[in-house]
C-alpha cells in the first residue's frame, strides 16, 4: 500500500513537472537539428504559455558559462515575459564546440526549463561572399557591386565556406539574376556557368546591369554590376576640352571689339598730338612766311 502511494505520488509530481514544464516551448522547435552558416547571425527562442503570461526569464548560458561573459557584441539577448531570445550576431567556428545553449528562468523548480535547451549547432555550407577576376575584389557585404565598362570581360565567383567535414554543398549552388533585387530569375542567355560556383559574362552590354545572387542551403550572398558606357571615360576629358574651346572663343571675340574700338579713338589721339606739337608747329612756320612772300612778290 506504502509502495503505491509512493508511487502515486511520485508519478503526480513528474506530471506536474512536465506539464509546468511544458509551458516552455523553443524555437528552432524540439528534433529539429539547428544548423548555422559560418560568418551569418541564428537565433534561439524559447516561448512561455504558462497561465500567468511571464516566464520570468533571466540569461542565456553556453555549456553552463554565461554569454555575457563573452565578447560583447557577439551575444545579444532579448528579454520578454512570453519570450526569450539569443541572437548569435556573428557564428564561428567557436560556437559550434559549444555543447549545450539554455536559458535560465527565476520560476521555482524551473530555472533552466529542458524543453528550452539545444545540443550543439551543426555548421553547413554557405555562401560567405562573391569574388571577381580581379585581385582583392570580395564582395562581402549586403550592398557590394562591382563596376564595368561595356566590353569588358568578367568572372563572377561564389564563395562556399566548408564545413568541418570538408567542402560540400557545392552542387547545390543556385545563380539568379534581377533588375531590382526584388524579383529573381534564371540568368540571362549570354551569361556562361563555368562551373557550379562561377558565372563568365564574355561581353558585358547595358542590358547584363543588375544583381546577381548564388544560394546554398538557403543563404545567399549578392553583388550589383554596374555597366559603365564605353565612352565614359572621354566625357571628363571632352568637358574640359569644350570648355576650353568656348573660353577661346569669348576671349577672341572680345579681343577683336576691343581693337575695332580702339582704332579711331587712337587714329584722332595722334592728330591732335600732331597738331599740338611744338616742333611741327616751328618747323612748318618758315615755309608758311615764305610761301606767303612769294604770294605777295607774285
Amino acid at each position: 500500500m506504502a509502495n503505491t502511494l509512493l508511487y502515486f505520488i511520485f508519478l503526480t509530481v513528474l506530471n506536474i513537472f512536465v506539464l509546468s514544464n511544458g509551458d516552455y516551448v523553443r524555437s528552432p522547435g524540439k528534433g529539429v537539428q539547428v544548423k548555422a552558416a559560418i560568418k551569418h547571425s541564428l537565433d534561439l527562442k524559447c516561448e512561455y504559455h504558462g497561465d500567468d503570461h511571464d516566464g520570468e526569464f533571466l540569461e542565456w548560458y553556453r555549456d553552463d558559462v554565461s554569454v555575457y561573459k563573452e565578447k560583447p557584441g557577439h551575444y545579444i539577448i532579448h528579454n520578454t515575459k512570453k519570450e526569450s531570445r539569443l541572437t548569435i550576431k556573428i557564428f564561428v567556428e567557436a560556437d559550434a564546440d559549444i555543447k549545450k545553449w539554455s536559458v535560465k528562468t527565476k520560476k521555482p523548480g524551473f530555472e533552466e526549463p529542458i524543453e528550452c535547451q539545444f545540443g550543439p549547432i551543426i555548421i553547413h555550407a554557405a555562401p560567405q561572399g562573391i569574388e571577381s577576376d580581379r585581385p582583392d575584389e570580395k564582395i562581402d557585404s549586403p550592398h557590394g557591386s562591382v563596376r564595368r565598362s561595356q566590353g569588358d570581360r568578367i568572372t563572377l565567383k561564389c564563395i562556399i565556406e566548408s564545413t568541418r567535414k570538408g567542402k560540400q554543398g557545392v552542387n547545390d549552388i543556385k545563380w539568379e539574376f534581377s533588375k531590382n533585387d526584388e524579383t529573381y530569375s534564371k540568368l540571362p542567355d549570354s551569361v556562361i556557368t563555368s562551373s557550379k560556383d562561377i558565372i563568365i559574362i564574355d561581353r558585358i552590354e547595358k542590358h547584363h546591369r543588375g544583381y546577381y545572387r548564388c544560394s546554398v542551403n538557403d543563404v545567399s550572398s549578392i553583388v550589383l554590376l554596374r555597366v559603365k558606357d564605353r565612352l565614359a571615360a572621354l566625357w571628363p576629358f571632352l568637358g574640359i576640352v569644350g570648355i576650353v574651346l568656348v573660353l577661346v572663343i569669348i576671349i577672341l571675340v572680345f579681343e577683336k571689339r576691343e581693337r575695332s574700338a580702339r582704332k579711331p579713338i587712337t587714329t584722332d589721339d595722334e592728330e591732335n598730338d600732331h597738331a599740338n606739337d611744338p616742333l611741327v608747329r616751328s618747323s612748318t612756320k618758315p615755309l608758311d612766311d615764305e610761301n606767303k612772300k612769294r604770294v605777295a612778290k607774285a
